[in-house]
């Protein structure tokens, strides 16, 4: 599954830039924020991996160092052939003396350009990355054009990189979401269960660290939270608990954020807050068999 997946995500990434630019006449891996932040090219690199780093999660394959190789060489193909598609689609347009993109008339490659000699595939995307003019603009508002060989080759460095950090983060994305049992060889279930006020947290971690101590303890998860749940909700923040399992080797784990008020008065999760705790499989049964 993970190569249908991946093939069908680099063909994705292949044609929708090339399409919008032969439509649009827009390149979208070197469109940028703030000037240097490649935005488009991470975009089209997450497009080209993700298939395939879904594919090895659907599959229960644990994501591995070969396999963000793998992804970095797909970027590659990617890119080569964005570059080549629309070169193979540039046409010298008799009246109106432009370049334009379509399948008549007379292809590039017959043209010679003084200091590139003829426009073959590697000339030409040299030629154009020295000579293309960079449009800088603000709030829609056109600041400067530059034109300049040593700009353009940062730019197209730029661009690539951001391939690769897309492509890159689509497989982190991924192996950061769901956790890989090692034992079973397959990716473990995960769901949120319940939030507690944040009032009531120090009580609460009390009282369950006191229960998990207790080897000879029978009481189910779901009977100790519920006199927290049912609590007035905290309007300064609250804890949310995801559960973490294995249905197979039977184990489990507890994990917790914390999302409080910042300075803007507004609810986020407080990403210095981690707490992380495991608990036996059968204390947690009610909320395993409890609808997602």
């Amino acid at each position: 599954m993970s190569i249908i997946l991946g093939l069908l995500s680099l063909v994705i990434s292949i044609g929708i830039p090339v399409l919008i630019a032969v439509t649009l006449h827009f390149q979208v891996i070197h469109f940028c924020l703030f000037f240097i932040l490649p935005v488009g090219a991470i975009a089209v690199g997450y497009v080209c991996g993700f298939g395939l780093f879904k594919g090895l999660h659907l599959s229960q394959k644990k994501i591995k160092g070969v396999h963000f190789l793998v992804g970095i060489i797909m970027a590659v193909i990617c890119l080569f052939s964005i570059k080549y598609a629309t070169y193979s689609l540039s046409y010298f347009d008799d009246q109106t003396q432009e370049i334009v993109y379509t399948t008549q008339g007379d292809h590039i490659s017959n043209y010679e350009i003084e200091g590139y000699g003829q426009l073959t595939f590697i000339n030409y995307n040299k030629y154009l990355i020295e000579n293309t003019p960079i449009s800088f603009s603000y709030r829609t508002r056109d600041i400067a054009d530059v034109s300049n060989p040593v700009v353009g080759w940062v730019t197209f460095l730029i661009d690539c990189i951001g391939l690769l950090i897309g492509c890159i983060y689509a497989g982190l994305s991924i192996k950061g979401k769901y956790i890989y049992c090692n034992t079973c060889k397959k990716y473990k279930k995960s769901k949120t269960i319940f939030t507690i006020p944040k009032s009531s947290g120090e009580a609460f971690f009390k009282e369950l660290e006191s229960v998990l101590n207790n080897i000879n303890s029978d009481t189910l998860l779901k009977d100790m939270v519920n006199k927290y749940t049912e609590l007035e909700n905290d309007v300064n923040g609250y804890y949310e608990c995801g559960l973490v399992y294995c249905e197979s080797c039977k184990t489990a784990s507890l994990t917790f954020k914390l999302y409080e008020r910042n300075k803007k008065n507004k609810i986020e999760n407080n990403r210095n807050f981690n707490y992380d705790i495991d608990i036996r499989y059968e204390l947690t049964r009610d909320f395993i068999q409890q609808p997602a």
